[in-house]
């Protein structure tokens, strides 16, 4: 594979995913998604130059790419509300699915084979970063349309705030929840802590895995119907409709 596509949001698992990719591609598209409920966006530039810098010989680009339309697409309502409970109120697990899709549909516009995110270990509330709930999908996902998933900052036993500042990308060995966490904010995360406290409060960690693990399942295969779709040339065209929705925002 010569290039990639990573979810960058400036944090320190994403911005170490992205130097360990720069030792293996010769690009790097960085995609920073944005939509309402993300603030700060403009944090996720914060390290760019220290990467190039770290990394002379590899293509590093980055872009702001908006997912709202393809958040919309996939958040159910009254629906999802009625099937999965508590679940649904909180928006984190069908946003990161939104993000993936909107990558892959970037690798199929680009040609490139590889796309990864910052998921890191030690996060498995987090859908996307529990092996158990929606990693080995969205894997599934990706592969289905000739993509490969990537998570290079996902390694147990290792200190990723450490392993950044070795690179001489990050200021200190221990940036997580400072000031000096540069990455996009997301408001809705008090709303993701209160859902999970509400569920947790009456149902055990291993329910919320597979609940949600069947919920986020249904957005992945809706997404695939419909990239498909797009892919055939079919019609209505919903993801085509989605791109140029998202281009006029």
């Amino acid at each position: 594979m010569r290039g990639v596509a990573h979810m960058f949001s400036g944090g320190v698992d994403s911005t170490l995913a992205a130097s360990l990719l720069s030792d293996e591609f010769e690009e790097v598209h960085l995609l920073t998604f944005t939509r309402p409920g993300f603030f700060a966006a403009g944090k996720a530039l914060s390290r760019l130059d220290r990467l190039r810098d770290r990394h002379p010989s590899t293509k590093i680009t980055h872009r702001f790419l908006d997912v709202e339309p393809f958040y919309n697409e996939l958040a159910g309502g009254w629906s999802d509300l009625r099937r999965h409970g508590v679940l649904s109120l909180a928006p984190c697990g069908v946003c990161k699915v939104s993000m993936h899709w909107r990558m892959l549909l970037y690798c199929l516009e680009h040609g490139l084979t590889g796309a990864s995110d910052g998921a890191a270990h030690g996060a498995e509330e987090y859908a996307e970063q529990n092996p158990r709930i929606l990693m080995g999908d969205l894997a599934a996902f990706y592969r289905a349309f000739g993509v490969e998933k990537l998570s290079l900052s996902f390694r147990p036993g290792e200190d990723n705030e450490e392993v950044l500042y070795r690179r001489g990308i990050a200021e200190s060995p221990s940036i997580k929840r400072t000031p000096e966490d540069e990455q996009v904010l997301c408001a809705q995360q008090a709303l993701f802590a209160m859902t999970m406290r509400a569920y947790l409060s009456r149902r055990g960690f291993e329910d919320y895995e597979k609940e949600q693990r069947t919920y986020l399942a249904e957005k992945l295969r809706h997404a695939e119907r419909l990239t498909r779709r797009h892919l055939e040339g079919g019609s209505p065209d919903h993801v085509r409709e989605l791109l140029e929705r998202a281009v006029r925002a």
